[in-house]
């Protein structure tokens, strides 16, 4: 009975609920946003002038310090590059610590620790807390600049000049900062291997002495962890630094351009266009429309759901990925468009113009045109699980503190976040759009062929272009050569160069050895040819065998860490078919390749031929120098799900062997990903009496 008498009760409630008219196409109400739960800072100055925060948050044992320097430092000028050499060596060593004393004892307590030019960090377990401090502090107030790490600083410097200087997106973002903040704003200075060159030990320890000063540090503590305790613990680690007088440089405060202007570095043959549009903004924290201008922001092109990122690349396909940056600044704010890893965006360099033109009709879209509400509640939802995310992160607690008291933001700024956030309004956005979008006073930047250059006029409040060199120097319009030979002519003196017909007809067979040096692991290299069609390529590291491909004409075989595969088709059947002889480039036209004669550049101060290579998804163009006739450039058009990535193979030290010349030395760089290969011959032997039973 109590059975039937129960499902008599739940029918009965179901046919009350069902009678009921429910309109299902109003979302319910949300609830009204809360003020956030996040602790004060306790506040308290040392007599040195440091000024100390503390949060307690004991949630989990761990301890977070957090030094951010409020400093305004002298331009670079001649020297460009110091605070990112400091940034390199700063932490490396201490007066009384090694850096390998340095690196176990952090690795023996499980922290981390960072000091850089900017301040520092240290997070560790509380039951460390004495170590970490020590650690800390002991980089902090005592670093050792040595001339060993700084010389291998300048020379990784020095490397990723070289790699930018061959990936478009790198130096439409250069570009973008010198030409937008200026040459007299930190920002906007540029680095060379000459200013580089110029730094010294000195310098950086005199960038330490002026700078590093308890009076203008700002040091936050969080965790697990009382105000007493922290207290006691900056005296005793940080309590004998000596306060200074520490310079404050006035800078000059960049200005948007009152007009839009293009500028254009040219990048010959290039398949893809890097470009940007960006300007300096006044945008600084705690300002009354931040929040309206991020959520502006976000809804233009903050995502995958963005304007942009559905004009440009779903609807149009120009592209893999585009984000447009709002950010803050001190002084100065700054817009700009990203794709990722760069300030720029790539596109297809056919639709240069068409990308750009719609960039700047979905600006002029969210300033005259009102979003929708689906689109506010959206954003506003991205932007409230972004924020509580967040928090709880001990960096986040640390830089809310350190924001509340620089820029004199209410203490209740960060935890009333939410209720601000949801009062955010359609107007409020598009008033925010109209203030903080300009395409009308922007710099755009574009990085590709000189070829696109005319489309680009008509964003141009002058109707010119003006163009730029790597230093954001301005330069005259590049010359447009035509080469005065046909592609097989170029063939024909590259062979000659090498030695001749009759000299590579004579070779049976080949082995050579060498090494790679890549992502700093040593490899061996391999790589064996026998008449007709053998070929073997392997690379090594320790005795055992990364890859190997076999070719014996009929099968490829590959081998190695990523598994074992055979092709008797395809792409890379093709390839290895194409490139199994000893010079290839004389069976271009024999094998069906489409070639196209580029005309004349330069790579650095050397005139080229320049002759691109097609067959197939093959996509490759040849540099032969315009005196000598040997190549010393391929660069590689290789489709990826993410876009086309170039490889750029650079070969020289040409040596006879033979009677034929081989280069010995081939730099192979992906600029994109930052990825450089160096390999060097050791060894080339001709005519040995190779056998089948070596290719395999």
């Amino acid at each position: 009975m109590k059975k039937i008498n129960y499902m008599l009760t739940l029918l009965l409630s179901f046919t009350v609920l069902s009678a009921q008219t429910v309109d299902r196409s109003i979302r319910p109400s949300a609830a009204p946003a809360k003020e956030i739960e996040i602790k004060d800072a306790k506040t308290f100055t040392m007599p040195n002038g440091l000024k100390v925060f503390v949060v307690e948050d004991n949630r989990a044992p761990i301890v977070y310090y957090s030094l951010a320097l409020d400093i305004k430092p002298a331009m670079e000028g001649e020297k460009a590059g110091i605070v990112d050499l400091f940034n390199e060596v700063m932490g490396t060593a201490t007066k009384k610590r090694s850096k390998e004393q340095l690196n176990k004892e952090i690795d023996l307590i499980g922290a981390q620790i960072n000091v850089k030019a900017r301040g520092g960090y240290g997070t560790g377990l509380k039951k460390y807390e004495s170590t970490l401090l020590d650690l800390l502090s002991d980089m902090v107030l005592n670093p050792h600049f040595s001339q060993t790490e700084l010389d291998l600083a300048r020379e990784k410097a020095k490397s990723n000049l070289d790699l930018m200087n061959s990936d478009a997106g790198k130096i439409c973002a250069r570009l973008s900062y010198a030409l937008a903040y200026g040459n007299q704003y930190p920002n906007g200075e540029i680095s060379t291997k000459e200013t580089i060159e110029r730094i010294t030990v000195s310098d950086l320890q005199h960038f330490y002495n002026t700078y590093f000063a308890p009076n203008v540090v700002r040091l936050v503590v969080v965790g697990n962890i009382t105000e007493a305790e922290a207290k006691a613990h900056v005296q005793k680690y940080f309590g004998k630094w000596k306060r200074k007088n520490v310079p404050v440089t006035t800078y000059v405060i960049p200005q948007a351009p009152q007009h839009t202007k293009v500028a254009m570095y040219n990048k010959d043959g290039a398949v893809q266009s890097a470009i940007n549009l960006c300007y300096p903004i006044e945008f600084k924290p705690g300002l009354t429309d931040t929040k309206a201008a991020m959520v502006a922001n976000f809804i233009f092109g903050g995502g995958a759901s963005s304007k942009l990122f559905m004009n440009l690349r779903e609807t149009h396909s120009y592209l893999y990925s585009i984000r447009s940056l709002l950010d803050e600044g001190e002084l100065i704010g700054f817009f700009g468009l990203s794709a990722g890893r760069n300030l720029s965006a790539t596109v297809k360099a056919e639709a240069t113009d068409s990308a750009l033109y719609q960039i700047i009709y979905e600006m002029n879209s969210l300033i005259n045109k009102p979003i929708t509400t689906e689109e506010l509640n959206a954003a506003k939802a991205y932007f409230a699980g972004s924020f509580g995310r967040s928090l709880q992160e001990p960096s986040t607690i640390a830089q809310f503190a350190v924001d509340i008291d620089k820029y004199n933001l209410p203490k209740d700024y960060y935890k009333n976040y939410l209720k601000h956030l949801e009062a955010l309004t359609v107007e409020d956005i598009q008033a925010a759009a109209k203030k903080y979008f300009k395409p009308d006073q922007a710099w755009i930047v574009v990085v590709g062929d000189k070829a696109h250059a005319e489309g680009l006029k008509l964003f141009a409040y002058d109707k010119t272009v003006q163009y730029y060199d790597f230093n954001a120097n301005p330069t005259a319009a590049p010359e447009i050569k035509t080469a005065d030979m046909t592609a097989e002519e170029m063939i024909d003196n590259y062979v000659k160069a090498l030695g001749g017909v009759a000299a590579i007809e004579k070779i049976t067979d080949y082995s050579m050895k060498g090494t790679m040096v890549a992502m700093g692991q040593n490899m061996e290299i391999v790589k064996l040819f026998k008449a007709p069609h053998y070929s073997l390529f392997s690379m090594g590291m320790g005795g055992m065998t990364v890859q190997k491909m076999v070719f014996d004409g009929i099968t490829l075989k590959i081998s190695g860490m990523g598994g074992n595969q055979e092709f008797k088709e395809g792409k890379e059947f093709e390839s290895a078919k194409n490139e199994a002889a000893v010079c290839p480039e004389m069976n271009f036209v024999k094998n069906g390749y489409l070639l196209t004669v580029k005309g004349i550049e330069k790579i650095n101060d050397t005139e080229v031929y320049v002759l691109n290579v097609k067959k197939g998804a093959s996509d490759v163009t040849y540099y032969f120098d315009a005196k000598t006739h040997l190549l010393i450039r391929t660069l590689t058009n290789v489709e990826t799900p993410q876009g086309v990535i170039q490889q750029i193979a650079d070969m020289s030290d040409y040596r006879p062997v033979g009677g034929l010349l081989f280069p010995y030395l081939i730099l192979q760089k992906v600029p994109s990903m930052g990825m450089e290969m160096k390999m060097t011959v050791t060894d080339i032997q001709i005519n040995t009496g190779l056998t089948t039973d070596d290719f395999k």
